[in-house]
């Protein structure tokens, strides 16, 4: 049995423990209280600083958007942010608006125009239990980025025009035969990249930009596409899409995102539209290359036999970007054109040169070499993107800087010349002396010696390396584009004759030495009505502007030293949380 003196020695306890306990909740509500003040002014900041963000357009100033981030006046962008996201726990409230830059999480207000809203929200957590209030503020950051979307190149450019001498090598690039009226069908048909992502065969953004997919099922995703869209009549593309479809099997995964350049959480790039046809022409060249088929070019030429050795790749084409300038998301590549073609010259004329002699060309070889259009292009600021309201007056504006690496295209042959000249013939050019000196002794002038040329025909065209700037404009350059560098051509008129090699008797004679000679040679290969370069190396020239290298530059927007820029789309004072 207890002491009397120990009884009521648990209600004391017990006391002293409720005590003990009411302190304990009063600071977890009390501090769970706060933890809800700091979580709603967390939240409370970062719509501000995002719907403030959105105020930062055009190259407006900070003494332009002071105005915006007055909370006392009602009419503020801030204010009303602040109205729309009231209900939050804590009381006098305030926000701090600054405007500026935020790069590397450092802040810099001095910046002008700005880039970038702070935002410091504070209020007053009243404690339910104990008494008094406790102070919170949070801070948020968010950056008004701009971004814009541009191509180099395209296949819709030489379809709507009807260049119907591109044909041929889009057929060969896609391996069908389709005509003009279902190419301009596929350039008429838009998708966007979203509504390609969102499809059953692909499924997501990151799927579709940096994963891989076979090129049937993007085939198949844009038909999806085109099938779903309401009141649209994408029948014939769609047909189109469908013959392509049927021998595209063999080509395995491609990796888009090789030739569209957009990052799968760019939003707005995802909602632009984009041509069907260069979609399909473009992810046709994702594996890297596609060799050129070899048309009968030299038909028609004399002299040119029909073996060929070598061959011509085109290496990517209409490359896509989208993303802010001077960032790694909006490098593009230029189209490229490269490669060797070895061509052979059979049964050439005797040369029959009026007081000199008749001479002998034996079959010469020629070779067209192609390097056009190595580089890239990127968006750069400054100038800023600039987002006008898409009329002539206005325009959506941008620059995109085309580097591009030494380009070059020639087409040269090489003949051997040969035949016995009379000993007084080359006395009477003035070339008695460099016989004595070549062959020695008395020659007589009835006499014949032996003379064997070789001679260099070429005509070339190049380009150094180099940076241009294009100055992108919507509207007009979403249709028309700029462009930079020059037209892919072979003037077959810039033909240029060079003696290599001359030997007189089996003796090599000096170039310099013997120019009365060779000169009446080269002048009969050049200049007369019956000479080679007229009858076989023009017409070879220009078959190979009109049928082969002219149609594959129109086809993708090649350009020599450059490329054709379009501009597709601009997003400006996109908001996003930086801290």
């Amino acid at each position: 049995m207890k002491d009397r003196n120990e009884r009521g020695a648990v209600a004391v306890f017990t006391a002293f423990v409720l005590v003990v306990l009411m302190g304990i909740v009063a600071i977890v509500v009390d501090l769970g209280m706060e933890r809800v003040t700091r979580a709603d002014l967390q939240a409370l900041a970062d719509v501000v600083a995002l719907d403030l963000a959105r105020e930062i357009r055009g190259g407006r100033t900070q003494a332009a958007l002071a105005a915006e981030g007055d909370l006392g006046d009602p009419s503020s962008a801030v204010s009303k942010s602040a109205a729309r996201n009231s209900d939050i726990l804590g009381t006098g409230l305030t926000l701090e608006v600054d405007w500026g830059s935020y790069d590397n999480e450092v802040w810099n207000t001095a910046t002008d125009p700005p880039s970038a809203v702070r935002v410091i929200a504070s209020a007053d957590t009243e404690y339910s239990v104990m008494e008094g209030t406790g102070a919170v503020t949070r801070t948020a950051f968010a950056v008004a980025s701009s971004s814009a979307c541009y191509r180099l190149g395209t296949f819709v450019a030489a379809i709507r025009t009807g260049d119907s001498t591109v044909l041929a090598p889009l057929n060969r690039l896609l391996g069908v035969n389709l005509d003009l009226v279902s190419y301009r069908a596929l350039a008429d048909a838009d998708v966007t990249l979203g509504d390609l992502a969102a499809t059953s065969v692909i499924g997501s953004p990151t799927q579709l930009l940096t994963g891989t997919v076979t090129y049937a099922n993007l085939l198949r995703a844009m038909i999806e596409v085109l099938s779903n869209e309401p009141g649209s009549s994408n029948g014939a593309a769609i047909s189109a899409l469908q013959t392509i479809l049927a021998v595209s099997a063999p080509l395995g995964a491609i990796a888009v995102g090789d030739v569209l350049h957009v990052s799968p959480t760019d939003r707005a790039a995802l909602e632009i539209a984009l041509s069907v046809l260069d979609i399909v022409g473009s992810a046709r060249l994702a594996t890297g290359e596609h060799f050129l088929d070899i048309d009968n070019f030299q038909a028609g030429v004399p002299g040119v036999g029909f073996q060929f050795t070598g061959g011509i790749k085109l290496i990517s084409a209409a490359q896509l970007a989208c993303g802010e300038p001077n960032s790694p998301e909006s490098i593009a590549r230029t189209a490229q054109l490269q490669g060797s073609l070895g061509v052979n010259f059979v049964n050439l004329p005797s040369l029959s040169i009026p007081g000199l002699a008749t001479l002998q060309t034996t079959a010469g070889s020629g070779s067209l070499q192609v390097s056009i259009a190595e580089g890239e292009g990127q968006l750069v600021a400054p100038p800023e993107v600039h987002c006008g309201s898409g009329t002539a007056a206005d325009p959506h504006t941008y620059s995109v800087a085309v580097r591009t690496q030494p380009a070059s295209y020639s087409l040269s042959s090489e003949l051997d010349v040969t035949g016995e000249i009379k000993v007084s013939v080359l006395q009477d050019l003035g070339l008695g002396s460099l016989l004595s000196g070549l062959l020695g002794g008395i020659l007589l002038p009835n006499s014949k010696v032996s003379v064997d040329l070789h001679i260099r025909l070429a005509a070339a065209t190049s380009a150094p390396a180099g940076t241009s700037i294009a100055n992108l404009r919507i509207p007009p350059n979403d249709v028309t584009p700029v462009q930079t560098g020059t037209t892919v051509y072979l003037d077959p008129q810039s033909v240029v004759p060079t003696v290599t090699d001359v030997r007189i008797g089996g003796k090599t004679a000096p170039l310099g030495g013997a120019l009365p000679l060779t000169n009446a040679i080269v002048n009969e290969l050049t200049l007369n009505g019956n000479d080679f370069v007229e009858k076989t190396l023009v017409p070879l020239i220009d078959n190979i502007n009109q049928t082969l290298i002219g149609p594959v530059s129109r086809m993708v927007g090649l350009r020599f030293g450059g490329a054709d820029v379009y501009a597709v789309g601009a997003v400006c004072g996109q908001p996003s949380l930086w801290g």
